[in-house]
């Protein structure tokens, strides 16, 4: 089992009242959905952060050459697909 530390965060009451309602909402403790929150939004930060540490490090001339490269490469289809059409009235 993974060790745990206690933390004391001070936020508003209102975030309080809205993370409380959601946990009820969705089935679970405050705590869960604190932890869940937390870890998704800090691996959606840490994505970022490794992504543009590695584009900082490349020539944009570069990699707008890669990426026009790739779409090229990309089939075009001028058609929609019947599953994909909008129906109009």
């Amino acid at each position: 089992m993974n060790k745990t530390q206690v933390v004391t965060l001070r936020i508003p009451a209102e975030l309080k009242i809205r993370l409380s309602h959601e946990a009820k909402a969705q089935g679970v403790s405050l705590n869960n959905l604190a932890n869940y929150f937390l870890t998704t939004q800090l691996s959606q930060v840490e994505a970022l952060s490794a992504i543009e540490s590695r584009i900082s490090k490349k020539d944009i001339s570069t990699l707008k050459a890669k990426v026009t490269e790739i779409l090229n490469a990309a089939p075009r289809k001028n058609t929609v697909p019947k599953w994909d059409e909008v129906k109009r009235n």
